[in-house]
């Protein structure tokens, strides 16, 4: 079976341990006891086929026509009923929007004229650090900001749709190999119903390591599809650069500047464009990955 991408998940296990060692007598004796270790389990998401494309497609727009049949708006009805209305902010929050962003930009000018620098007056240091902590507080009411405009689109029919599919993926693509090295799927065989009542189970077993797994399978799926690539070497790539992208930012509580040393000239770098690893579950575009023959 063609994998897309493999990863362990950690789990303490009674693994029976041998000793040998020699007797008064000169005789080999062999020992062994039972010790709790952490043992590496192996998980993987399977390739998706053309077929599983097909399906997955066809439950998308399955699911699509319930909402909307349901009452659910679509994310197109309710932009429209957003414009009708004057759009999702009033005036004067447009205007302390406006403010703050060109704020932030005077901000960030201000913060590399004085890095530049070598000695600071006791003035522009304080003016420095002030500059530096408006940033950090800025960047914390801007994600607030965007994560509330975000909710306002949850309720449509194609975010539930969205969802539906991924955990869809979830339950076709997650697998794992077992102690005798054969590649098992996670939620049985069968068809989506017979799936879904596995993974029900699992759920009200609430064993803290299933869930785990669990948590795993729908991160790594539902990063799958936002990124929209079936190729696992350029997936695993941008697994790792996310990840590395959310140590950082667990790290950095402040916004960082770094400093010019005295002795070094100045140079401007080209910054190279990279793809920044997205919340999984913030809203897209609803395109299925591309398809893969």
């Amino acid at each position: 079976m063609k994998k897309l991408f493999e990863f362990v998940v950690p789990k303490e296990e009674l693994v029976k341990e041998t000793e040998t060692s020699t007797n008064d007598k000169g005789e080999e004796v062999t020992t062994s006891k039972e010790v709790k270790k952490k043992v590496d389990k192996k998980y993987f998401l399977r390739k998706p086929t053309r077929k599983l494309f097909d399906q997955a497609e066809l439950f998308y727009g399955v699911q699509l026509s319930e909402g909307i049949k349901a009452g659910l708006l679509t994310r197109a009805l309710l932009q429209k009923r957003f414009s009708n209305d004057g759009g999702t902010l009033g005036e004067k929050e447009r205007e302390e929007w406006a403010t703050l962003y060109s704020d932030i930009f005077d901000k960030q000018v201000e913060i590399q004229r004085l890095a530049l620098l070598d000695d600071r007056s006791p003035e522009e240091e304080a003016k420095f650090l002030n500059s530096k902590e408006f940033l950090k507080d800025a960047r914390v009411r801007i994600q607030e900001f965007e994560m509330q405009q975000s909710s306002l689109y949850d309720q449509t029919a194609e975010n539930r749709a969205r969802n539906k599919t991924i955990l869809w993926w979830v339950l076709h693509l997650g697998h794992y190999i077992n102690n005798d090295a054969e590649e098992k799927p996670f939620f049985g065989d069968g068809e989506y119903e017979d799936r879904i009542l596995i993974y029900d189970r699992l759920e009200e077993e609430e064993d803290e390591y299933v869930a785990e797994c669990i948590n795993k399978f729908f991160y790594y799926v539902s990063f799958w599809y936002v990124s929209k690539t079936s190729d696992p070497e350029q997936f695993k790539d941008l697994i790792k650069f996310a990840e590395q992208q959310d140590l950082e930012e667990q790290g950095n509580t402040d916004v960082d500047i770094e400093e010019p040393k005295q002795d070094d000239p100045v140079v401007e770098e080209e910054v190279e464009n990279k793809p920044v690893g997205e919340d999984p579950f913030e809203d897209v575009t609803e395109e299925a990955p591309e398809n893969q023959e």
